[in-house]
């Protein structure tokens, strides 16, 4: 149950008392008035566009300049006026930070809460520090160890369900979640449409095919494993007919040995970096070179905004 919380929490991002619901229905511009303005400077300050002592309903000089700036960087039409596109791109940008803290601020709580069993446990004598470090991973093998377990000093799927049993743990409620939609996740992965295909690199400006998948899921504060195979052996296992986008799809070539990943998009389309184009490019599944071997779900989106048509590679 321990564990279940935990990947639930990395999947979700909790905005607390800001409310965007409403943020981007109206196209905002130099010389306006608007309250969702003052949403609009307080996010572009969050992501380092805007720096100003207060927040305001005024859409001035400075507002736009901050804005130009954003849309430059991501390569928007750069006219200064926050409309849909530009707005969905930066409740993106939030939403990815957001997501980062709350996967950083869950993992702090696991380890706090696997050092308080511990310790009840008589195994762990250090203070609670949030953090699992060698002194944890040593009293997990003394624990392990005791309770017929696989010494392995990680707390493995076995180890966490025997400290569920004895160390019960309420399910926390959940509370005000948001999902990252997928329109905000599919215009993210398209950003990179036309980016070089290198071999070995994932910097953002050149990829190859699981270093586009890393880079974009660490984007979102997931983190996971560099290669294609590792990739497929981890995750949850999606059937074809479940595909949603952001789930990763993999390939093999001439036999069942996995070689190429790439992010399913909706409509049976996947984005990935291309060797053949060599390039990031979107292709059809049902019309793919490569063999078809499986899929994996590493995030949740929030489907409930129809995706857009992609376009071919």
């Amino acid at each position: 149950m321990r564990k279940l919380i935990l990947l639930t929490t990395l999947f979700l991002i909790c905005f607390g008392t800001k409310s965007y619901a409403d943020f981007g229905d109206v196209t905002l511009k130099k010389g306006m008035t608007h309250k969702d303005i003052t949403t609009l400077q307080q996010s572009l300050d969050t992501l380092g566009y805007f720096q100003n002592d207060e927040y305001t309903t005024y859409f001035g000089v400075k507002t736009e300049a901050a804005v130009k700036k954003f849309q430059e960087e991501f390569e928007l039409k750069v006219d200064g006026i926050a409309g849909k596109q530009t707005i969905d791109y930066i409740k993106t940008k939030i939403k990815q930070i957001e997501l980062v803290k709350e996967k950083e601020d869950a993992e702090k709580k696991f380890a706090a809460s696997l050092q308080q069993d511990l310790k009840t446990a008589g195994h762990y004598t250090g203070e609670i520090t949030s953090v699992i470090d060698e002194a944890t991973k040593e009293a997990l093998k003394v624990f392990q160890e005791k309770q017929g377990l696989e010494i392995s000093g990680e707390a493995d799927n076995d180890t966490i369900a025997k400290l569920d049993e004895l160390f019960p743990k309420k399910v926390e409620e959940k509370k005000n979640t948001n999902l990252v939609s997928s329109r905000a996740f599919v215009d993210f992965t398209r950003k990179y449409l036309g980016t070089p295909y290198v071999y070995g690199a994932s910097s953002g400006k050149a990829f190859d095919c699981s270093g586009f998948t890393t880079y974009v899921m660490k984007n979102y504060g997931i983190k996971i494993e560099r290669t294609a195979s590792q990739q497929f052996k981890k995750g949850t296992p999606i059937e074809k007919k479940d595909l949603k986008p952001g789930d990763l799809v993999f390939f093999s070539n001439r036999s069942k040995t996995i070689g190429h990943v790439g992010i399913y998009i909706g409509d049976h389309k996947f984005i990935h970096a291309s060797t053949s184009k060599k390039q990031i490019a979107i292709n059809d599944l049902r019309t793919y070179s490569g063999k078809y071997q499986g899929a994996r779900r590493y995030i949740k989106l929030d489907d409930d905004e129809e995706v857009e048509g992609e376009k071919k590679e």
